[in-house]
């Protein structure tokens, strides 16, 4: 009896051995911190503010260039993107109650022509980096359509599954008037990001679209409506 006693708690102690093992397994690889998250921290950069600020500036005016002129064009660089995510993401900031429940303190990178961005899920000693790698391109021979490729999606060092981001990505996309439609390459999701959806002609269109040496390039053609203009009191139909 006391064999089998001794073998049962020799047992259970290497199954709880194993348990903690395992779990400490997954637990340094959930909370690995990609090199370039960890490169990005807070720093005592004084240009931040002002590269942010710039940054915002820089996005208005594009948005009414492509509204008001017939040639538009925008080129915005990576770091000042993160300068943005870090004045006005972080906890406590401008805008970091746009972020989803439990996600805070992203940080972006543009490598080659992959973005990397990653946000800090939770808080304390239990709080793990979710990161995605994305490229992106203009479609040639279709309007308006970029696509998206997610090469990865990971918490830690650890890949995971993307359905929830899939979804995210959908919903926040309709919610701006954009289609999307999702297909698999090579194993990973691309969607393919309609702009302008609701116009049969659209009056916009991207011409250019590209990630590269860190920054993000756009540029396209804006088609204006003509204005008609008359002389104070004569009648435009009759012109007399």
């Amino acid at each position: 009896m006391r064999r089998k006693t001794r073998s049962y708690l020799l047992a259970a102690a290497l199954v709880f051995g194993l348990l903690a093992i395992a779990g400490g397994a997954v637990g340094a690889v959930l909370k690995q911190e990609p090199d370039f998250y960890s490169r990005l921290g807070e720093g005592n950069d004084w240009t931040r503010g002002e590269r942010a600020s710039s940054l915002m500036t820089r996005v208005q005016d594009l948005k009414n260039d492509i509204r008001a002129k017939s040639d538009w064009s925008g080129t915005f660089l990576g770091d000042d993107l993160n300068a943005f995510c870090l004045e006005n993401l972080s906890p406590g900031t401008s805008y970091a109650n746009l972020l989803p429940p439990g996600l805070h303190s992203p940080r972006i990178v543009i490598e080659g022509d992959r973005i990397k961005l990653g946000l800090r899920y939770g808080r304390g000693f239990w709080s793990s980096i979710l990161w995605v790698e994305l490229k992106a391109w203009l479609v040639k021979n279709d309007t308006n359509v970029i696509a998206v490729e997610l090469c990865g999606v990971h918490a830690g060092s650890m890949p995971v599954g993307c359905q929830t981001l899939l979804d995210t990505l959908s919903e926040a996309a309709r919610e701006s008037n954009i289609e999307v439609s999702w297909y698999r390459h090579n194993g990973n999701p691309v969607g393919l990001f309609r702009f302008y959806a609701d116009q049969i002609r659209p009056t916009t269109q991207i011409h250019t679209f590209k990630i590269q040496d860190g920054t993000i390039g756009i540029a396209g053609r804006t088609r204006l409506e003509k204005v008609q203009h008359t002389t104070p009191g004569l009648d435009p139909l009759r012109g007399d």
